[in-house]
């Protein structure tokens, strides 16, 4: 009876990859392959979902040839790029401009680091202490003010936050000495702790639910092409569901090409950590009330003055369409 059971088992899985062999060799019908321009902040695990479905060859199973640039010093002005699409924290879009299509993260990314291992780390702690922080108008930022918030400790006034150094200067001034703690996302957490410059005392993933990275356009550019919009929704959604369902082990490897100066080791704990805080979304729809959780952070921090509605933001047609559609299984 087990032989049985291993044979089917066996066969099973051969036919799962038959079928996703056959899927990916047969001939298809004459389409037109959207050729777009995709750029991002940084190279940061928040977006691993665009990187795995890269790697897995999702977005070419949809018709797309994607070309990913990364903006220069981290700094990117989705209003005045060329690119199609715009792989972006979700704050740099509430203001007149592109809007989110697809979420790739249902938390913020970033982790707090200290200079010292700390084993019985705790947020009241930091009372005296200065943190380098990010620019006072992100996801980031607001989130690590929440929690500070949370733990009855005033931004400003029981901690000190740095928060106007240019992106690319952050890291460098707290090397230099500067401040106690820095807020970063991986890899750069990751590259401090292997130089040991610093250490990962808690994750601002704790402060709750945020689409803190998404993909963006223009509003004309979903008008113009629908379909190109949606099938990189479809990929998306298609890698976050591999994402869910296999080990940090097997992200790592497939990913590995995106981050050449991680050791697969290094990259296979970056992977475990964020998923074990829930970094990346189940599937591309932004949750509406997940985008006012933001928002509200936003106002409470006195960086947003009114609220901006959802839709003005956010296009979530193309995300509800692919969840509707589901994915391809070829386990």
């Amino acid at each position: 009876m087990r032989k049985h059971l291993v044979l089917v088992a066996t066969l099973f899985i051969l036919a799962s990859a038959g079928a996703a062999l056959w899927f990916f060799t047969q001939p298809k019908p004459q389409v037109e392959v959207h050729q777009l321009e995709v750029r991002e902040t940084a190279r940061e695990v928040g977006y691993l979902p665009h990187y795995v479905a890269a790697a897995l060859g999702y977005f070419e199973a949809y018709d797309l040839h994607l070309t990913l640039s990364t903006a220069p010093r981290g700094v990117l002005d989705p209003k005045n790029e060329t690119a199609d699409m715009f792989l972006v924290p979700l704050d740099r879009l509430m203001v007149i401009g592109p809007v989110a299509f697809a979420g790739f993260t249902q938390r913020d990314p970033n982790f707090l680091l200290g200079r010292e291992a700390m084993p019985d780390f705790t947020w009241e702690g930091l009372k005296g202490g200065m943190i380098i922080g990010d620019p006072p108008d992100t996801a980031g930022e607001v989130a690590l003010e929440e929690i500070l918030r949370r733990y009855e400790l005033i931004p400003q006034t029981h901690v000190t936050i740095v928060q106007h150094l240019p992106v690319h200067l952050r890291v460098g001034t707290f090397l230099a000495g500067s401040g106690d703690y820095i807020i970063v996302p991986d890899p750069m957490a990751a590259y401090l702790e292997k130089s040991g410059s610093a250490h990962v005392l808690a994750a601002l993933a704790e402060s709750g639910q945020i689409p803190a990275r998404v993909c963006a356009a223009t509003p004309e550019f979903l008008q113009n092409h629908p379909d190109a919009a949606l099938s990189y929704t479809l990929a998306v959604f298609q890698a976050q569901d591999w994402i869910e369902k296999h080990s940090p082990q097997e992200i790592a490897v497939v990913s590995a090409p995106f981050f050449p100066y991680l050791d697969l080791e290094t990259l296979t704990r970056v992977i475990a950590r964020n998923k074990e805080a829930g970094l990346w979304a189940k599937n591309p729809l932004i949750d509406e009330k997940h985008y006012r959780n933001l928002q509200d952070w936003l106002i409470r921090s006195g960086e947003l003055l009114q609220a901006v509605p959802y839709n003005e933001a956010v296009e979530p047609s193309f995300a509800r369409e692919a969840v509707e559609q589901g994915v391809l299984s070829f386990e």
